[in-house]
């Protein structure tokens, strides 16, 4: 498995098409505009690939995090191993850097098995820990989770305020403060 990344003079289509089915409107940005940003140094957009491409992620790093703002694979690859596979090989990749995400807020009331719980579980699995900070982003709550047992807040918000200038703008907060 490698991490290569895209650009745009490449056939876009798959990448387009697991952007729509990953993630809903209100949630991401179009592949161009994730490319645009790349443009600019404000992140990397990487094809996540074994013999052909089966998933993407975005990635905006500082020295000290490297914050992976979106990462999808393929349904019909789902259930081989391949997120989690990417996942560590994203780990080895952006090291020292503590790896920080967002992942769908839930709560007690969350189905054990909703497609929420799932992702949480994932990546529990791959030693992500709760950070006890939240963001809400076009209205959707989210819960931040990273390497590490601390967040490392400082450099997450730095990196954040980079992806403004793209429009990414979610409101941060400890846990319980909203």
């Amino acid at each position: 498995m490698e991490l290569r990344k895209l650009t745009k003079e490449e056939d876009l289509s798959f990448f387009e098409k697991l952007n729509d089915e990953a993630f809903d409107v209100s949630e991401t940005f179009s592949i161009q505009e994730f490319l645009k940003a790349q443009d600019e140094g404000l992140l990397e957009i990487l094809s996540i690939e074994t013999t052909e491409p089966v998933g993407y992620v975005v990635i905006s790093a500082n020295d000290e995090v490297a914050y992976l703002g979106y990462f999808a694979i393929d349904a019909s690859k789902r259930g081989q191993g391949l997120g989690g596979e990417a996942l560590e090989l994203i780990k080895e990749t952006y090291a020292p850097r503590q790896l920080v995400l967002e992942t769908e807020k839930v709560d007690r009331k969350t189905p054990y098995e909703s497609l929420k719980m799932r992702r949480r579980r994932f990546y529990l699995a791959h030693h992500l820990h709760l950070s006890h900070y939240e963001d809400i982003f076009r209205g959707n709550p989210y819960q931040i989770m990273c390497t590490h047992a601390n967040l490392r807040l400082k450099a997450f918000k730095e990196i954040l305020e980079q992806l403004l200038k793209m429009g990414y703008d979610p409101v941060l907060y400890k846990e319980g403060e909203k």
